[in-house]
């Protein structure tokens, strides 16, 4: 029986069956033991198995894709247990909801109905600012975060976020190639992790699958000329500079309340990704769209974190809230290409102009780029040679993607023409990443 249980909603949407987006830092003692077995989750990706279980008290795990029998046996003298999970949509009503129900009603089957999910919209517990210290002191035990938010606590992770021009930008194939590359690189280095593990915290996904980001504005205009002195709502520190550079000025603003400043003028453009833009209405008040086709514009993206009692389960329960993630990866690559579809449309729709940045833009969006290169290479936290590392990820999962059969079939305002969201199946695009990359870092 479903025991999934929906707060500040009020129709939850259909069943998705299971397949196989500035805190103060918390006290570190009271984490200890959090911390520890947090440490040893992530040991695995090393490639040999933690010491989670060594006091016995976790018990027994299971392999990664094993049937329900085996789970059923690793989980069957396990007590129940409850999770609270802030999920990354702000009501259960919005496309980005299904995959976080998705996700609990993945834990729920795989577990028999042993750990049962309340899904929290609108981080009605702990907002961005407070949610660190809400997974470590066990209000909340699952929650979407917004790391780059807060580059003094994750400065290796916001050094990733200041590298994503670096990412290809095209609208369907383009940004299976962007996930990959930045899930590998996240979970393959360390002092991201670390970092992660210095606040009592559990990664789920370092990175939470992110679309591409582009400007939407309430009057049109491509060029440098056209940037000048435009208010701009940024959400990270490469997007400040970047607005900085192009002659606009950046605001710091929470996206929630992105809507009533764009609609009021009292900013004049964001850099969103399509999905929250969607969700949130803003094409009605900013409906001018931007994109650069060629060196993608930064994107930010969030991370799903654990706190300290997820830390603390038996170990085949950190498998399956952890394994559980594949149904929401599922969905959210599949509504990454269809978000930028519909943002197309939508924008169109509501009277908005979409169109490339001029030249002379382009151009700044590049020497930003190079800039955050350097910076980030010049600080080592993401290793020695940084473009060599995100050149040849890129390659690979440029030539996974091709070999995968995923193809772009024209540009970003023709995608009506050759997208269809129906036939599109990112399974085996999921099922590739799973295997080279996620599934190695799973508790063990």
């Amino acid at each position: 029986m479903r025991t999934t249980r929906i707060r500040r909603g009020t129709t939850r949407p259909g069943s998705i069956a299971a397949s196989p987006h500035g805190g103060a830092s918390h006290s570190r003692g009271a984490l200890a033991l959090g911390a520890l077995l947090a440490s040893a989750a992530l040991t695995a990706c090393a490639g040999g198995v933690g010491d989670a279980a060594d006091d016995g008290a976790s018990g027994g795990g299971y392999a990664w894709g094993a049937d329900q029998a085996a789970i059923d046996e690793a989980i069957a003298d396990l007590e129940p247990v409850e999770l609270v999970f802030q999920a990354s949509a702000t009501s259960p009503n919005s496309a980005i909801a299904e995959s976080n129900i998705a996700y609990a009603e993945a834990i729920e089957e795989k577990s028999g109905g042993k750990i049962s999910v309340e899904i929290l919209y609108g981080h009605p517990i702990a907002g961005y600012a407070e949610i660190y210290d809400a997974l470590a002191d066990g209000r909340v035990d699952v929650s979407y975060t917004n790391p780059a938010y807060n580059p003094d606590l994750f400065p290796a992770f916001d050094d990733l976020v200041s590298l994503t021009s670096n990412l290809p930008e095209s609208p369907m194939a383009g940004e299976l190639v962007a996930v990959a590359t930045l899930t590998e690189m996240a979970w393959n280095n360390e002092n991201i992790r670390a970092d992660f593990e210095a606040e009592g915290l559990y990664p789920l996904v370092p990175v939470n699958p992110p679309g591409a980001y582009f400007s939407l504005c309430n009057t049109p205009g491509s060029t440098l000329a056209d940037w000048q002195g435009r208010q701009v709502r940024v959400g990270s520190a490469t997007h400040d500079k970047l607005v900085s550079a192009m002659g606009g000025t950046p605001v710091s603003l929470e996206y929630v309340e992105t809507y009533e400043a764009l609609q009021r003028a009292t900013i004049d453009c964001t850099m969103i990704v399509m999905s929250a833009a969607l969700e949130q209405g803003y094409m009605e008040v900013a409906p001018n769209l931007t994109y650069t086709g060629a060196g993608a514009i930064p994107r930010v993206f969030g991370s799903m974190l654990a706190g300290q009692k997820v830390a603390n389960l038996p170990l085949a329960y950190q498998q399956i809230v952890f394994d559980s993630w594949y149904d929401s990866h599922l969905l959210s690559l599949e509504t990454i290409p269809t978000d930028n579809m519909r943002a197309v449309e939508e924008a169109t729709a509501k009277g908005g102009k979409v169109e490339k940045l001029a030249p002379d833009a382009v151009a700044k969006v590049e020497e930003n780029r190079q800039a955050s290169l350097d910076e980030v290479q010049s600080g080592g936290l993401l290793g020695d040679d940084v473009q060599g590392t995100m050149d040849s990820t890129i390659e690979k999962w440029q030539s996974t993607v091709a070999e995968l059969g995923y193809e772009d079939g024209g540009e970003l305002t023709d995608m009506d023409a050759w997208f269809d969201p129906e036939t599109f199946d990112s399974t085996p695009y999921v099922d590739r990443l799973y295997d080279d990359v996620i599934s190695a870092h799973r508790p063990s």
